[in-house]
């Protein structure tokens, strides 16, 4: 297969409004992006074995690594054409597990190093204005598409959720283009209320309004992204039976997914601890490891409110271990585990367990000191 390439320009989508929020809201200079020369187009692509890509103890999947030119990734393939090969390869998108791409060029690459090294206002804004002024030069719409992931996380990290959701908008409905359901990476990115905190950090009335809008969207991962916001609404009821609907009619197994987690918000705690305990966690279990971060999350979240420090702190654990480089949910969820083994008394757990968030700030203390700063 040596199909042609979706490309991206970024008249295609909304992102340029945006970027003029950004340039208001976070007071800090773009920066120079800059053009640089080209960078190696070969890709390494980690892919699971086809089947249950779950955390399944007993079974666990191989991995097999690809490496070569990524021609395109979605939901339904990532197509990868090997040095020397005349034809292009073709596996399962969902099953890629990690990727390191072949940027296109310098510019690109270096906005995903800085969102790796956790320099995420950095990675918002200059992302922003490299994307805006790429204009009309073409550039591979997958490489687009993992930077604006990577700003959606930093504006996760940042506490920034309309932000967060406004860029997720343009990362899953590139206008103009064939609306190819993201790859199941990609989308695990999508910036919902993963419990209590998030609710609190929000503006919730800017939130509602975003909700509004984005619940009538024709992109399913969209209108999951306004009902979530709008639970907690006025239109609580009519957000309900959207995340209902989606949940037994999505095409994306992970939206339907996700959107019954977000069911488990509107569950009293005294329920909980009946039968529904168990079946939630059967479904977090089912889901593919990569999106499981946000639905522990939750459940830790449901489980503290329901009087149970010790189901909740293993759960926290588990995202700290698990989902490390979901950085912003990996955090709360350190602190959150930290905070409740003080409270139980448990002094010496507690400290390990903020150790290991006390060592990864002296880590990212000194990738954004100035003589290591890119």
């Amino acid at each position: 297969m040596n199909g042609p390439r979706r490309l991206f320009t970024v008249r295609n989508t909304y992102l340029w409004p945006v970027i003029v929020l950004l340039s208001i809201q976070m007071g800090d200079a773009w920066g120079q992006s800059g053009g640089g020369t080209q960078s190696s187009n070969s890709s390494q692509v980690w892919i699971a074995e086809p089947g249950d890509t779950s955390l399944n103890r007993w079974e666990p999947r191989q991995l097999f690594e690809e490496k070569g030119e990524v021609l395109d990734w979605t939901s339904k393939q990532i197509v990868i054409r090997r040095s020397g090969a005349k034809f292009a390869t073709t596996v399962p998108g969902n099953n890629v597990v990690r990727i390191e791409p072949g940027w296109a060029n310098e510019s690109l690459e270096k906005i995903h190093r800085l969102f790796l090294d956790r320099q995420f206002q950095r990675a918002v804004v200059e992302g922003g204005a490299l994307v805006n002024k790429s204009g009309d030069s073409k550039l591979p719409l997958w490489q687009v598409q993992v930077i604006l992931a990577d700003m959606v996380e930093s504006c996760s990290a940042l506490e920034k959720p309309q932000m967060a959701g406004k860029i997720f908008v343009a990362l899953s409905d590139p206008k103009g283009e064939d609306k190819a359901e993201l790859p199941l990476l990609l989308l695990s990115t999508i910036p919902l209320p993963w419990g209590e905190k998030a609710m609190v950090d929000a503006d919730l009335l800017a939130m509602k309004s975003l909700g509004e809008e984005w619940v009538s969207s024709d992109v399913e991962s969209v209108q999951l992204l306004g009902a979530a916001w709008l639970v907690s609404g006025e239109k609580r009821n009519a957000a309900i039976a959207k995340l209902e609907s989606l949940g037994r009619t999505a095409k994306s197994q992970t939206v339907a997914a996700y959107a019954k987690s977000q069911l488990w918000r509107t569950v009293p705690p005294a329920e909980m601890m009946s039968d529904r305990l168990p079946r939630w966690i059967a479904e977090r279990d089912r889901m593919p490891v990569p999106v499981q971060a946000g639905p522990t999350m939750l459940l830790a979240d449901c489980l503290e409110k329901a009087g149970q420090p010790n189901l909740a702190i293993s759960e926290w654990l588990r995202i700290a271990t698990l989902h490390a480089d979901r950085y912003h949910l990996a955090t709360k969820a350190t602190l959150k585990a930290s905070a409740a083994l003080r409270t139980l008394g448990q002094t010496e757990e507690a400290d390990r367990v903020q150790s290991m968030l006390d060592r990864q700030k002296q880590i990212d203390k000194s990738k954004s000191s100035p003589t290591t700063k890119q």
